[in-house]
């Protein structure tokens, strides 16, 4: 089943990617062997959306595999940010979604609620807190932004101060879908809206004509993937 999802999400990557994500995904930490600035940059470059560290916050030049829970099969590889203060850490996911699956993302967020839950019983709306239009696209120039609190923390890099965490999906028609985990201990809970404020225009989508390349898109993924996976 895993399989299959991976390359749903990356039709028309090569089987090495494929396999490539499967190792990975499950692991550890890993420490990035190129600088994530670099990677950020390269986003930006060949998606055309504006992918920066949030304000105020520290680059752990780390890599991390995230997941709804550690019975999950799969997982979303993450850049990590903390702020200056420690309260807080946020996971960019380091390959934004294909385009043509934006219109799944109620459903990847339904399939993530329902392997933590460990239950399909339950209304997805009342779980998901959606932004405004307005407050969307004057933060993100996004038309769609959607939160909700994964109800049971599993962070593995040996954080256990972090005991709240909240989902994040970001999307636009004919773009990426940026998704993003943010941690938080309990003082730094209470500062959720400063914190998520922080990367208010660091996450932009740009104005520019963009249509998906789909062998640039996989060239770019194998590179990352050489780059992540060299620890030489």
């Amino acid at each position: 089943m895993f399989t299959k999802t991976v390359f749903y999400y990356l039709r028309k990557s090569s089987f090495i990617v494929g396999l490539f994500l499967y190792t990975l995904v499950d692991g550890a930490t890993l420490s990035a062997q190129y600088a994530v600035s670099d990677g950020l940059d390269s986003i930006e470059a060949i998606f055309h959306i504006k992918y920066e560290i949030p304000k105020d916050f520290k680059d752990l030049n780390t890599v991390q595999s995230w997941k709804p829970n550690k019975s999950s099969p799969g997982g979303t590889f993450c850049y990590v940010f903390e702020s200056k203060d420690k309260q807080c850490r946020v996971l960019y996911n380091v390959f934004p979604a294909y385009p043509e699956c934006t219109c799944y993302t109620r459903d990847k967020i339904y399939r993530e609620l329902k392997s933590v839950l460990d239950t399909d019983d339950f209304i997805l709306n009342d779980y998901l807190h959606i932004l405004s239009v307005n407050e969307a696209q004057a933060r993100f120039n996004a038309d769609s932004v959607f939160f909700y609190n994964v109800p049971t923390v599993a962070f593995n890099m040996g954080a256990e101060i972090f005991t709240h965490c909240t989902r994040m999906f970001i999307t636009k028609p004919n773009k990426p879908v940026l998704d993003f985990v943010w941690y938080f201990t309990d003082e730094g809970k209470k500062k959720e809206k400063k914190y998520l404020q922080k990367i208010s225009k660091r996450i932009w989508y740009n104005d520019s004509d963009w249509d998906v390349d789909d062998q640039r898109w996989e060239a770019w993924m194998k590179k990352h993937f050489e780059e992540l996976t060299n620890k030489n």
